[in-house]
């Protein structure tokens, strides 16, 4: 799954391939920074009302300077994309610890055998405080900001043989991510960190065949299977005396899909099946479960649910581009009283160029976590809503001003959980 929304600097996403095309081309490497000032309403992600002696939400101006750079190195069946990006956000509103600091790192290494023969690595690191940013798949395990070094690596490998015979080809990929929060019981005082919550190695290994329809089209059908492992390392106490090892998680995913080329402009891609996951670590949390105050059911010990994984792109104009998706799928979540939760998202981003020089970007994003409770008198879900809009002018060949406001939201059925941010930024952007 690709997310294309974050919701950290969700509108500036548009914005990180607006070096010029002839610029492009004529070198393998792009250098670019950015200085904005900002105002952020609400970045500590808490209610604006809160229970009496909870805090609530904070507002701040701040200044954010963040440098990027990429090379491409090709060679005749091999090529080598690098891409790094370091941001430091200082928040006014802060008497300690008055700035973030955040890295990305990515690369792409791609290798053709043979005309019908491919093999790709993918790599992406980050250490961030965003959701957004840590979570690199469509669907966010939280929607809340976490103060720290968080440690998000992702790595991806894909091996794709083209017509082993006549119209069928075949497709084999591993992905392992792995995350690490800076936050832990000790912190907090008491079970429930962001470690003990979120913390995990997730590993997935996918087998695929595809069946060539229609050349013209590009029209495709798609069969596969996704054989996922979700474990997590915290030795936190996630709830009472429960271990997080407790939510550990198989998952079995049986699809189908298509992928057909409308025009030349349109082109569709999906996924439909089911996951079955199984929860093997549930039993030990029984005892622990029951002695709470008050007493919680079980975890589950397997669900059934849907799976879809689908995405559309529209090239209506030269450089403007419209791209929708949605997604089903199980996550880990930050309730500690839920085995995991079942995220629902749709997403849409509109990249468009009113002039070479004037470009702007529209992107939004809902997902809905509905959670199985084991220590509540129902499930409860949340909804997730996040927006932006950029809109960069490019005043010289190196040079560009550019602005954009955000808007994040979550409701929830638990307490202490909604709210809502806005923010907006100005500033300028170099590229060379």
């Amino acid at each position: 799954m690709n997310r294309i929304i974050a919701t950290t600097g969700m509108a500036a996403m548009g914005a990180l391939a607006l070096l010029p095309a002839e610029a492009q081309e004529a070198k393998p490497w792009n250098i670019n920074a950015n200085v904005r000032s900002f105002y952020d309403d609400n970045y500590t992600t808490l209610p604006s009302r809160a229970a009496a002696g909870q805090p609530t939400k904070r507002s701040t101006w701040g200044l954010e300077l963040s440098p990027s750079g990429s090379y491409l190195l090709t060679r005749d069946q091999t090529s080598l994309a690098l891409s790094s990006k370091y941001s430091m956000r200082y928040f006014e509103d802060r008497t300690s610890g008055s700035a973030d600091h955040s890295f990305d790192f990515g690369a792409d290494l791609a290798h053709r055998f043979t005309e019908k023969q491919r093999l790709n690595f993918t790599e992406s690191f980050a250490i961030a405080q965003e959701p957004g940013v840590l979570d690199p798949s469509s669907a966010v395990s939280t929607a809340l900001r976490t103060l720290g070094n968080n440690l998000r690596n992702n790595l991806q490998a894909k091996y794709t043989w083209d017509d082993i015979i006549e119209r069928w080809s075949g497709e084999a990929s591993y992905s392992n991510t792995y995350y690490d929060f800076q936050q832990d019981n000790s912190t907090t005082g008491g079970p429930g960190s962001r470690s003990a919550l979120l913390d995990r190695v997730e590993n997935n290994f996918t087998l695929a065949g595809r069946y060539r329809i229609f050349d013209e089209t590009e029209t495709e059908l798609l069969m596969g299977y996704t054989f996922g492992l979700s474990e997590s390392t915290s030795k936190d106490f996630l709830i009472g005396t429960v271990l997080p090892e407790a939510r550990n998680r198989r998952s079995h995913y049986f699809f189908t899909g298509i992928g057909h080329k409308f025009t030349p402009t349109i082109r569709v891609n999906g996924r439909l099946g089911v996951q079955y996951a199984e929860y093997p670590n549930a039993a030990k949390a029984d005892a622990a479960l029951a002695a709470l105050v008050p007493p919680g059911a079980p975890y589950a010990r397997s669900v059934a649910s849907p799976y879809l994984d689908a995405s559309g792109a529209w090239e209506y104009l030269p450089n403007s581009t419209l791209q929708v998706g949605a997604s089903v799928n199980r996550i880990t979540t930050d309730i500690a009283t839920s085995v995991d939760a079942q995220a629902t998202t749709f997403y849409a981003s509109l990249n468009h160029e009113f002039v070479p020089e004037l470009k702007g970007s529209l992107l939004a994003q809902i997902q809905q976590s509905e959670y199985r409770q084991s220590v509540a008198p129902r499930d409860v879900s949340d909804l997730i809503f996040t927006t932006g809009a950029n809109l960069e002018w490019r005043f010289s060949q190196f040079w560009s001003v550019e602005g954009g406001y955000n808007y994040d939201r979550q409701d929830s059925d638990i307490g202490g959980r909604s709210y809502y941010r806005n923010r907006v930024y100005l500033g300028f952007k170099a590229s060379f």
